[in-house]
């Protein structure tokens, strides 16, 4: 009788690597799943609530209007003009920071999931950026009332959304990744990013406009938000958005993308262990 060697499974580094990318597409095909999740999350949170999510909606437009009225007074704007661009730069602004606060916490916060529910980790990342995207669809209600009271027409500038819209998700997706890893490896980073935004708000033209200032100062040429929004926001108001805006928008999206799919293959196999 010959004695016979046990089967050993050999994993080699690439094969981890295409499994993490793997784990990107499986998990954003089952947009069905994560879809669903998402509108349920939101249908709990404002459950037996008589405006449901409207309720964001309503304290961002007190928020929208309170900062037009001040902006406006102080810097003698005509509120025409300063509401329209403290409201869609609120509004996206506050889909950019939401989705990367959230994606901070988004694999900590599914610990019991990731650890014991057979399904792409990415999901819990499609999902956290589902339930942010309706709730901005529901604040963009603020937008469309700004837009018919004070009368902007949609114009050949306003077709550029269709193009700047995946630019941003883009953007936002990777970087809420980003911040889910490190956060999950470090559990010091969620605060240090809660932190980092409320600085970055004041440093980013949300509220008050660049044409008010002389030039353009280095925190505001070198923010990426700034042209993150100026893309998303311009058409919106019926102005295209300048070049070096689309270049630096794209070429972070590129090096984003790029350098979070390199950051995934190396954390994905130990986000498990790591929540």
């Amino acid at each position: 009788m010959t004695d016979r060697k046990p089967a050993t499974t050999l994993i080699r580094a690439d094969h981890v690597s295409r499994a993490a990318l793997v784990d990107l597409w499986d998990g954003l095909q089952r947009y069905e799943m994560w879809g669903r999740f998402a509108f349920h999350e939101i249908r709990q949170r404002f459950r037996r609530s008589l405006l449901g999510p409207f309720w964001l909606t309503a304290s961002m437009g007190v928020f929208i209007a309170a900062l037009g009225l001040i902006t406006s007074t102080i810097s003698h704007q005509d509120m025409s003009q300063a509401l329209p661009y403290i409201a869609t730069g609120v509004i996206f602004w506050g889909l950019i920071t939401s989705c990367i606060t959230d994606g901070s916490v988004v694999f900590i916060s599914r610990e019991d999931y990731i650890r014991n529910v057979p399904m792409p980790i990415s999901v819990h990342l499609y999902q956290m950026i589902a339930r942010n995207l309706i709730i901005w669809i529901f604040n963009m209600v603020i937008y469309l009332a700004i837009a018919i009271v004070f009368h902007l027409v949609p114009n050949a500038n306003t077709l550029l959304f269709l193009a700047a819209g995946p630019i941003l998700l883009i953007n936002i997706t990777w970087m809420a990744l980003a911040a889910g890893i490190l956060s999950t490896r470090y559990r010091d980073i969620p605060p240090v990013i809660a932190s980092l935004i409320q600085v970055v708000f004041f440093l980013t033209p949300i509220f008050w406009s660049v044409r008010s200032l002389p030039d353009h100062p280095a925190f505001v040429s070198a923010n990426p938000f700034y042209h993150l929004l100026e893309i998303a926001r311009e058409p919106l108001l019926g102005n295209a958005p300048t070049a070096t805006s689309w270049i630096v928008s794209i070429i972070l999206a590129v090096v984003g993308v790029f350098v979070t799919a390199k950051l995934y293959q190396r954390a994905q196999p130990r986000i498990a262990y790591w929540v």
